[in-house]
């Protein structure tokens, strides 16, 4: 079986706090301005997103009455199937609101990044445990790895968290790193977000290892695990921990911990938010920004 449970000692902290605090808004004061954005204008990630599956599940909207919905994100959101969309859309109007790998937070261009329950969003935050909205990024492989793809594991849990350290929170000390330069190719599969590190890792490993080619396709994690599982890929990259039928099924090793960044438009004047407010935001109940300071003075 997988190895998220590596995970814990980094999450620990942010478990405590989420569960403690609960999102209690009493101590926020209503903000000015609010009132001219009118209405709110959810952006969220596609079904079959890691991201979305695991700010759902942190926030609280993970369940939905529609056994359809994966979850209870409103039905007026812009669905959209990248970060770089998310930030497009929320950079577009001044009324919209977001979520994204905090690995894409240098793609910003003069959006703000909320507060939560706050707690800046930011990856110093992330590490210390002091930030609700964090997740891992998981590995997952169906049987018996070849000697090739235990190779590269070994490069990416050891050597490449120099790499992952740039960006992201580490999970293990890096080490150094000799290659059984094995030939071959390996395929990874699955999730947009963690992509663009499993492309960094790519490179280097092949870098210390020619003889090997290692090619990263983004889909989302939901795609990636289901390819690992009927043999589509070597590997399944996954931004959230593994649900439990997918555990059954496939070995796993978590290599990074990525925080999830709430954003606004530049014009909006809300810095800071409660976990009670992000769920009344993208599930609706919330759905003017004025209704944010009805519940704060109320």
């Amino acid at each position: 079986m997988g190895k998220i449970g590596k995970l814990i000692p980094l999450l620990l902290a942010a478990a405590l706090l989420l569960t403690g605090c609960g999102g209690a808004s009493a101590s926020l004061t209503a903000v000015d301005g609010l009132d001219a954005l009118g209405e709110v204008q959810v952006v969220s990630r596609e079904e079959g997103s890691g991201t979305r599956s695991a700010f759902a599940e942190l926030v609280g909207f993970d369940e939905s009455e529609d056994e359809s919905k994966p979850d209870a994100t409103t039905d007026a959101a812009l669905v959209v199937d990248n970060a770089e969309a998310v930030i497009a859309a929320v950079g577009e109007d001044p009324a919209a609101i977001g979520y994204i790998s905090m690995g894409a937070l240098d793609a910003l261009d003069g959006e703000t990044v909320l507060s939560v329950d706050g707690v800046a969003g930011t990856l110093a935050n992330v590490k210390n445990g002091s930030y609700a909205l964090s997740r891992p990024f998981v590995l997952a492989w169906s049987g018996t790895l070849s000697e090739l793809e235990q190779d590269c594991l070994t490069y990416v849990l050891g050597k490449g968290q120099t790499i992952v350290s740039q960006s992201y929170v580490a999970v293990e000390d890096s080490t150094t790193f000799l290659s059984g330069k094995q030939s071959g190719t390996i395929t990874i599969h699955g999730s947009t977000s963690a992509a663009p590190l499993l492309e960094e890792l790519a490179a280097e490993y092949m870098t210390l290892n020619p003889n090997a080619t290692v090619e990263v396709t983004a889909s989302d994690s939901t795609t990636g695990l289901n390819d690992a599982m009927q043999g589509r890929c070597d590997f399944g990259m996954a931004s959230r921990q593994l649900a439990d039928y997918e555990a059954e099924l496939l070995d796993c090793e978590t290599i990074a911990v990525d925080g999830i960044a709430v954003i606004v438009n530049g014009e909006n004047p809300l810095q800071s938010v409660t976990l009670d407010e992000l769920k009344g935001l993208f599930t609706g109940t919330l759905s003017t920004w004025d209704s944010i300071n009805a519940e704060r003075e109320g």
